[in-house]
């Protein structure tokens, strides 16, 4: 029996298995989408949200698991204030606390008081006074988790109040006082109660508008007015007082002297 060389059923054998090669090669259409029976996880877009608004700061108290007819948080403004108070109890069932944040142009920074200062370029444009009932936690530069105080639980934690504030000084009047120039400044309510965001406030006011005022010791005069004598009627800083720093012009009663 004659020999068959397979170099012709070689090619043969390859036009039959190249389209075969090439199909499998080729985009299939697209599988059917499979439904699952598993149910979606929650979203926190699903949270209320209010806008809280003074001067040129301007946030947005995010309330997760709340809805827009009842959002748990109640605001109320005066003039260069804006109070904002939480429900105790605030936040979903999953314990995501609410978060402030800061829907204008700035950042926050958290003060060792546990008040908030508002900057914005550089200047501070407004603050957050240590709230009551709970404190804030910083997320990142514009957001603030809203938390009960240490050893509560939502469940059985008071209201949580904060004031959003804008200004800081009432009045000032410059005049001849203990034997110098002395400059009276009459703080507003907020300013008195907000802490170190107060101070922070009133001091970039003062400075704006007489920079002879920025000096250490007309400083550490306003801070140590702000920190032991808040209710006093007016503040009186005296640029002639020497610098001593900060716990010696406490220990001076705000009034140290050569």
């Amino acid at each position: 029996m004659p020999h068959r060389s397979p170099s012709r059923a070689v090619p043969a054998l390859l036009v039959l298995l190249v389209p075969l090669a090439v199909g499998a090669c080729s985009p299939s259409a697209p599988e059917p989408t499979r439904s699952s029976s598993a149910s979606p996880s929650p979203t926190h877009a699903q949270a209320a949200r209010v806008e809280v608004a003074s001067g040129d700061v301007t946030l947005e108290v995010s309330v997760p698991g709340a809805s827009p007819d009842d959002p748990r948080v109640h605001v109320s403004t005066g003039e260069g204030t804006a109070t904002v108070s939480l429900e105790p109890a605030t936040g979903d069932s999953d314990g995501d606390p609410p978060v402030i944040a800061l829907a204008s142009a700035g950042t926050f920074e958290p003060r060792v008081d546990g008040s908030v200062t508002v900057r914005a370029d550089g200047t501070v444009v407004g603050g957050l006074s240590a709230p009551q009932g709970g404190r804030l936690v910083a997320v990142d530069g514009t957001h603030l988790e809203v938390r009960p105080g240490s050893g509560e639980t939502p469940k059985d934690a008071a209201d949580i109040t904060t004031a959003l504030g804008t200004s800081a000084v009432a009045s000032t009047d410059w005049g001849d006082r203990e034997g110098g120039r002395s400059l009276a400044v009459v703080p507003t309510d907020w300013a008195r109660e907000a802490g170190q965001a107060g101070t922070d406030l009133a001091w970039a006011e003062l400075v704006a508008a007489d920079p002879e005022v920025d000096t250490a010791t007309m400083h550490d005069q306003l801070e140590c007015h702000a920190i032991g004598a808040p209710d006093k009627d007016s503040w009186n800083l005296e640029p002639w007082r020497p610098d001593v720093g900060l716990v010696a012009t406490m220990a001076a009663r705000c009034n140290p002297t050569p």
